[in-house]
């Protein structure tokens, strides 16, 4: 049970960061509130901010796709920006959240923010290089997304709130898919994997292989990255593909726990790799892959 002594609305950004500034007490930002609820922190306020304008998805004079941190993961689901943006990678990542009912109310800042290891949004962003816009009373500084956790249930924020997210311009060539793998379609993921590649003239460009569930934070498997980027779609086979998804099994850190054991989450980071890389490749029109990665 929670032992309130205060609810506060913030009617903008600045205004929410000195509400949580202002104390006593420790203080907790809400905006859909569903993991809140379930687990209730221990906290003296809130600081509600949902009507602090930052609900809303909008792509920039740049090309960006800008989302708010209070939006909701049915919005981002079914918003034609993000469904256009990456294969839909983002879309379909939000679209797997829970169910209806907690999609409506679950946002995207909530889901980052909360800092789980299976943060359900959090490899699809990692893979689509998302950068955080996190504010304090007066100014707001941009991260890599990669840069923004730093522990099971920790961020960089230290009072300060995430404002939203940006996936930058759409890159030339670039192909990107998801699979996860749950004991039950609402269940906490066991294992994420996202991958996003580009291929431009028959070459392997930037490589983006993301990873839940499987580390004390969301990460990049940049080893396995690099082993892809630069080669030639047609000079790669299936071992240069599992050697690959083999380096990125290696990289990730999971645990043994109640959902499943360490060893099977390394072996499915493994799988899931591959399956996706060469899915990836195969789907590249007009490459000519001789090698039969697919």
């Amino acid at each position: 049970m929670w032992d309130l002594k205060e609810y506060r609305i913030a009617g903008s950004v600045g205004e929410a960061v000195a509400m949580m500034r202002r104390g006593p007490g420790k203080g907790v930002y809400i905006a859909g509130g569903t993991d809140l609820f379930l687990f209730p922190p221990q906290c003296d306020y809130v600081v509600d901010i949902s009507h602090a304008g930052i609900s809303s998805i909008a792509r920039t004079p740049g090309g960006d796709v800008f989302i708010g941190a209070a939006a909701t993961l049915h919005d981002v689901a079914t918003n034609p920006f993000v469904a256009a943006y990456a294969c839909g990678l983002l879309a379909q990542a939000s679209s797997h959240c829970g169910n209806r009912p907690v999609r409506s109310t679950a946002t995207l800042g909530g889901n980052l923010c909360n800092a789980l290891p299976s943060a359900d949004l959090a490899p699809a962003l990692l893979a689509l290089d998302a950068v955080c816009y996190v504010a304090d009373e007066e100014s707001q500084e941009s991260l890599p997304l990669e840069d923004f956790f730093v522990g099971p249930r920790q961020t960089v924020l230290d009072g300060r709130l995430l404002v939203g997210v940006a996936l930058p311009g759409e890159a030339a060539g670039r192909r990107a898919a998801a699979r996860r793998l749950t004991r039950s379609a609402e269940d906490i993921a066991l294992v994420q994997v996202a991958v996003a590649l580009e291929v431009n003239e028959g070459r392997v460009g930037a490589v983006r292989i993301a990873l839940g569930s499987v580390a004390p934070t969301p990460m990049r498997a940049m080893l396995a990255e690099a082993q892809l980027e630069g080669e030639l779609v047609a000079h790669l086979t299936p071992d240069h593909l599992a050697n690959a998804a083999a380096i990125a099994a290696g990289e990730c850190e999971p645990i043994d726990d109640h959902r499943a054991s360490a060893e099977y989450r390394r072996e499915m980071v493994g799988v899931l790799t591959r399956r996706l890389l060469a899915g990836l490749l195969a789907e590249m029109p007009g490459e000519g892959n001789e090698g039969g990665a697919a």
